[in-house]
């Protein structure tokens, strides 16, 4: 079943090229598109996610809200954790450049001669 929703407003709705009471789709017309889908689930989604894109209220068919809200929390959860593995793999593969080369053995050489002159300081105040 395919459903086109368009020409969204406070009173009106379009769906499927037929000019529609909004209260009348939200509270009527949805019910009674969910019960023909019966216990397909996929099928269900498809209506509420048309309904829910095109900003009507799914309020009239809680089954079909509750789905349509659990598949858009488990979409997020799948997209953070692709950009969590998309990182790490970045970090992992990530070749550093000449200046952070340079600027870590600056700093290398740098603790390395106040650990030398840390050293010295000691050495002198024991007299040696």
């Amino acid at each position: 079943m395919n459903i086109e929703i368009t020409a969204v407003t406070q009173a009106k709705v379009t769906i499927n090229g037929q000019a529609l009471a909004r209260e009348y789709a939200e509270s009527i017309l949805l019910p009674l598109m969910v019960a023909a889908q019966g216990k397909n689930s996929p099928a269900i989604l498809k209506v509420a996610q048309a309904f829910a894109t095109a900003g009507l209220s799914l309020k009239a068919v809680p089954a079909a809200n509750g789905a349509y809200q659990t598949h858009l929390a488990e979409q997020a959860q799948l997209d953070a954790r692709r950009k969590a593995e998309a990182e790490a793999d970045y970090q992992r593969c990530r070749v550093p450049t000449a200046q952070e080369i340079a600027e870590k053995k600056a700093k290398r050489l740098r603790e390395a001669q106040a650990v030398r002159e840390h050293a010295e300081r000691i050495r002198s105040q024991m007299g040696r």
